[in-house]
């Protein structure tokens, strides 16, 4: 029999410059990554506590097979309380910081307090040091990365830092791994910023050991055969998401966001201009997160001006939200809009969908000259675009307003622009298919933490699966037809605990059955983790906690941000206003369909569909009594 693991966590108070380590069962109680992460904020952060203030605590929590042979083991959870929402943030992030953590000899990072003076944290050989970070303050993500190479003497030392953004506090900063992989949602930078932590770096070489070996290996064997006969895998490896899924895809007919969502399909040759195709030429190699066989990651590298621009890591977001949804259509500007946006460490959606308010507003006369420090903000300004990001980062003039993200940005100005901030709980909405694909779109809507497809919008819409397919695997013959409410609330309730399995166990999205529907069952995940050390895990055990999870999340935002159903809601535009154009021309989310939606997902997750609030009936009925007191005093039981 397999032993038991426990995770080894460190606790960090910038505060009191002090350091703890323990071992903690929790880690794998809770699946670890994102599990473990939200769980801490419950029993660490109390309501009314602002999320840039030093009682806010960062969580850094590689997932239970990170680093391990398991294929595409290599993700990192970022968990804290969101600037923007005031809700939950949590993200995940690729690259080699998760395994890097596991070789450094630790499996989370739990920091709390607020530095006297810049900072960065050192994970190394099961040790952890607070280092002095004032050389390291105003360098941008890339300079911070080789920094800390340099200072450590390894060249694979791996880093988490922030740019000028999250130094200067903006909400829509983010926290970038190494130079191409963010941790984005919810200000995380910003977070980061306030407690004077410019960067995490991990180093070591101790490779997690399973408990069983050799049967961890087969399991890890067995996955990576099924994974590699997936087509929609074998696709993303041929162009990844840019190819897949940006600007309407290989096959034309992957929606995008258009000019801040008023449409969701583009002008064919616009959209010719920034394919996969097109930057081909431009493309120098392809690179891979830790034990992927994908390789999903362009870097790509061109002129613009007379200067020398290389991005790596340019995904289907940034080419709909930086490309379609600006109007921009110029290759190198879009590159570089990218490039400035991952050195300044910029969530690129919510940068997206403030720009898109910004330039929307201008081009309807709400805005002026005399708002926008002189810039003329035209659709495909290039020009504009460039320099309004360097304003979101530096926190200069108009930048400085929308670095507060769109919907802070819109109740300032007022003048009518508010019904053009594109947002979800406050978190700003650069999507694709929010009216075509109806549980896509209804995914964002209830996402815990705001907007964004990542939590449980399914694929299934984007793969039209048959119907046979989606009767045998969800019960629901409709859940690969784009424009059917059918059954749909329920497919999301689905999804949204099978992410928040795949967000903890630390697999990337890309690699589990999120992005191809065939991939979806537990129990290879079952025999990974029992083979590993994990012990007792059965799929339905693992279910159960992934459900916790969700069931966490949604109690964190009832307590700290006070929302209800009124708040699982879509744009008004979307609901609104009807496509013009393209295969899907007159679709809108219609408002009493996507009702009807809410009340199915309420009724599946056991929630008051009048308020969509929690009942300790349905709490106690999942068997989470911790939850329900939580919920009645608002903290969470001692001894739980």
């Amino acid at each position: 029999m397999p032993e038991v693991k426990t995770g080894r966590v460190a606790r960090v108070d910038l505060t009191e410059r002090r350091v703890e380590i323990r071992e903690t069962p929790d880690f794998y109680g809770n699946l670890g990554g994102r599990g473990f992460g939200v769980f801490e904020l419950l029993r660490g952060v109390v309501p009314g506590t602002d999320p840039l203030s030093a009682e806010n605590l960062l969580v850094f929590a590689a997932g239970s097979l990170t680093g391990t042979s398991f294929p595409g083991s290599s993700r990192i959870a970022l968990v804290t309380k969101n600037v923007l929402s005031g809700g939950i943030s949590t993200s995940s992030g690729g690259g080699n910081l998760g395994p890097k953590f596991r070789q450094a000899g630790f499996d989370a990072l739990v920091i709390s307090g607020r530095a006297s003076s810049p900072c960065w944290i050192l994970l190394k050989d099961g040790q952890v040091e607070i280092r002095d970070g004032s050389e390291l303050w105003g360098l941008s993500v890339s300079e911070t990365a080789d920094a800390v190479r340099t200072v450590t003497g390894d060249s694979g030392a791996e880093t988490a830092s922030i740019g000028i953004a999250g130094e200067r506090l903006a909400a829509v900063s983010c926290v970038m791994i190494d130079r191409a992989h963010a941790l984005a949602w919810g200000g995380s930078g910003a977070v980061m910023g306030y407690k004077n932590l410019k960067a995490v770096a991990a180093s070591g070489r101790e490779i997690p050991k399973a408990a069983d070996g050799d049967a961890f290996l087969a399991e890890s064997r067995r996955y990576s055969w099924v994974l590699r006969a997936s087509s929609a895998s074998a696709a993303l490896r041929a162009g990844g998401t840019h190819g897949m899924a940006g600007v309407g895809g290989w096959s034309g007919k992957v929606p995008t966001s258009v000019r801040n969502l008023q449409e969701e399909f583009w002008d064919g040759e616009k959209s010719a201009r920034i394919s996969e195709a097109a930057f081909r030429p431009m493309e120098r190699k392809r690179t891979a997160c830790w034990n992927c066989p994908l390789s999903c990651l362009h870097l790509y590298e061109t002129e613009r001006d007379g200067k020398r621009i290389e991005v790596e890591g340019m995904h289907a977001n940034s080419v709909r939200g930086l490309g379609s949804n600006l109007d921009l259509d110029d290759p190198a500007a879009l590159l570089e809009a990218h490039r400035l946006c991952n050195e300044s460490g910029l969530d690129v959606d919510g940068v997206a969908a403030a720009l898109g308010w910004a330039i929307e507003c201008f081009e309807r006369g709400l805005l002026g000259p005399a708002d926008t420090d002189g810039l003329e903000l035209r659709w495909g300004n290039g020009e504009a675009i460039l320099a309004l990001i360097g304003m979101i980062a530096e926190r200069k003039g108009f930048g400085r307003l929308l670095g507060e993200g769109v919907l802070e940005a819109a109740k300032t100005v007022g003048r009518g622009s508010e019904q053009f901030a594109m947002h979800v709980k406050g978190v700003g909405l650069n999507e694709q298919g929010v009216r075509s694909h109806k549980a896509w779109g209804f995914g964002m809507a209830v996402s815990a933490r705001g907007g964004g497809h990542l939590n449980g919008s399914p694929q299934t819409e984007n793969r039209q699966i048959s119907s046979w397919t989606g009767q045998w695997l969800f019960g629901n013959d409709n859940a690969g037809v784009p424009g059917s409410y059918g059954g749909k609330g329920r497919l999301v309730a689905w999804y949204e605990i099978y992410k928040a399995i795949v967000d903890s166990v630390g697999m990337c999205y890309f690699t589990s059955g999120w992005y191809d529907p065939a991939l979806a069952d537990i129990e290879p995940l079952s025999r990974a983790l029992e083979a590993f050390g994990c012990g007792g895990l059965t799929p339905e055990e693992i279910w159960r906690r992934g459900r916790r999870i969700v069931e966490a999340e949604k109690a964190f935002n009832t307590v700290h941000a006070g929302f209800g159903r009124k708040d699982d809601m879509l744009p008004a535009r979307v609901m609104e206003e009807p496509l013009t154009f393209g295969p899907y021309a007159g679709a809108v989310m219609d408002r009493p369909s996507f009702e009807k939606m809410l009340d199915e997902f309420y009724r599946e997750r056991g929630w008051d569909p009048e308020t969509g609030l929690q009942t300790t009936e349905g709490l106690m009925n999942i068997g989470a009594p911790d939850i329900a007191e939580y919920l009645r005093k608002g903290r969470w039981p001692e001894t739980s």
